[in-house]
């Protein structure tokens, strides 16, 4: 099921209750945490294209949205280069910070569950995507990730070994990303 007219109208009315807005040199406000936005005001999320697939079920306590590629490119944007250890390349990737998704879905603040299409889950604390750019990636050097890279959604971590750390943290890169919702 696709998102209800009401339900995008009233996310996108709350725009920068829900995803921030922009404060000085680029940095989002109202959180605890600046992030390197792109883009940070929500477009107009369209109307799903005839034979758009649905990518990612956003699974809220109240609601369910379901969300297609151009929908998720109207989000809020983030954008920097990794390393894929598993690929051992290093790629520029887009994508919608977890912070915004869990606002967008309503359990901001609260852990995260994320499922892939093949079977493998894992939980995200709300102490990571709230403070640093974790995003869900749909584009890696200007493209749409391919299955074969470990798409079309993946959950990628900002370049800092420091604060993620691959032994700690490898688990959270989840791939073939298919749905998100609150942690248990």
């Amino acid at each position: 099921m696709f998102p209800t007219k009401r339900v995008l109208l009233a996310a996108l009315a709350l725009g920068p209750v829900i995803f921030g807005g922009l404060g000085p040199g680029g940095w989002a406000q109202g959180t605890s945490t600046p992030f390197p936005y792109l883009r940070t005001a929500a477009r107009p999320i369209p109307a799903p294209q005839p034979g758009e697939r649905p990518l990612l079920r956003l699974e809220g306590r109240t609601q369910t949205l379901t969300l297609t590629r151009s929908q998720l490119l109207a989000l809020p944007t983030v954008r920097y280069a990794t390393r894929h250890a598993q690929l051992g390349r290093t790629f520029t990737y887009e994508g919608v910070p977890l912070r915004d998704l869990a606002r967008l879905g309503g359990f901001a603040g609260q852990d995260m569950q994320l499922h892939a299409s093949n079977g493998y889950m894992t939980i995200i604390a709300a102490r990571d995507y709230e403070a640093a750019p974790i995003m869900l990636a749909h584009t890696a050097d200007g493209k749409p990730i391919p299955v074969l890279e470990k798409g079309p959604l993946a959950v990628v971590l900002p370049p800092d070994e420091r604060r993620f750390p691959r032994s700690q943290y490898g688990s959270a890169w989840v791939w073939f990303v298919e749905r998100i919702s609150p942690a248990p």
